[in-house]
């Protein structure tokens, strides 16, 4: 996924148009996505991903160790002082992936996670998306998507695309988040677009500009 353009460093907190951002995508590069739009952005890559960006990609990038031990570094960094309008983080799914990763290291089960480890990277994958809500900047978190079978209230069953976390994960970052996209392909230009107007079968919001597509550079 991409970034997103607005100066917003002489606006107070309550102006800006969304304090966050989810994109995911399913086959497509989301990582480019972060790198394409205007503005001052800073890319925190998870999944290596940076490496397909074009040569002509206006953004810093910092990669996070295989251990994670330097996110909390950066992260504390940027409270101290932000000089970015965007921050992308590239992807949550992988920082997942890696919090589990690491906790299962640490614990006595061969290296697979325990049970206990699914609730700690729960609970600090989440403290750490408001604590990047919190900096003077648009956030913008990417995600790899999946597909999942969902119960209606009903008991109607129907398949939904949605960012690919843990259940009780994904249900709280989407709604810390205004603007929740999904980056699609349009049959009829090729171009790549965000679906921002979501439905029973795809997990997608604007609470801001309550839109239904929109082109990246235009996302923020």
């Amino acid at each position: 996924m991409r970034n997103y353009h607005a100066h917003l460093k002489d606006k107070p907190i309550t102006e800006r148009e969304a304090d966050g951002s989810y994109i995911r995508a399913s086959r497509i590069r989301k990582n480019n996505a972060a790198g394409g739009i205007p503005g001052k952005t800073l890319i925190i890559d998870v999944d290596r991903g940076t490496s397909v960006l074009p040569q002509d990609c206006d953004a810093d990038i910092v990669r996070l160790d295989e251990d994670l031990s330097n996110l909390k570094d950066i992260l504390t960094e940027l409270q101290d002082k932000c000089e970015y309008d965007n921050i992308a983080v590239d992807s949550l799914s992988e920082l997942e992936r890696g919090m589990l990763t690491v906790l299962g290291r640490l614990g006595k089960n061969n290296g697979a996670p325990e049970l206990v480890h699914y609730q700690q990277a729960d609970f600090k994958l989440i403290d750490y998306c408001r604590q990047f809500r919190s900096l003077d900047a648009n956030i913008i978190f990417t995600a790899w998507e999946s597909l999942g079978e969902v119960i209606s209230t009903e008991g109607e069953k129907y398949t939904q695309a949605r960012p690919m976390l843990r259940n009780k994960t994904v249900d709280n970052v989407c709604g810390l988040c205004d603007v929740v996209g999904e980056i699609v392909i349009s049959a009829k230009d090729g171009n790549r677009y965000v679906r921002l107007s979501g439905d029973a079968n795809t997990v997608a919001k604007d609470r801001v500009k309550k839109r239904q597509f929109c082109i990246f550079e235009e996302l923020i």
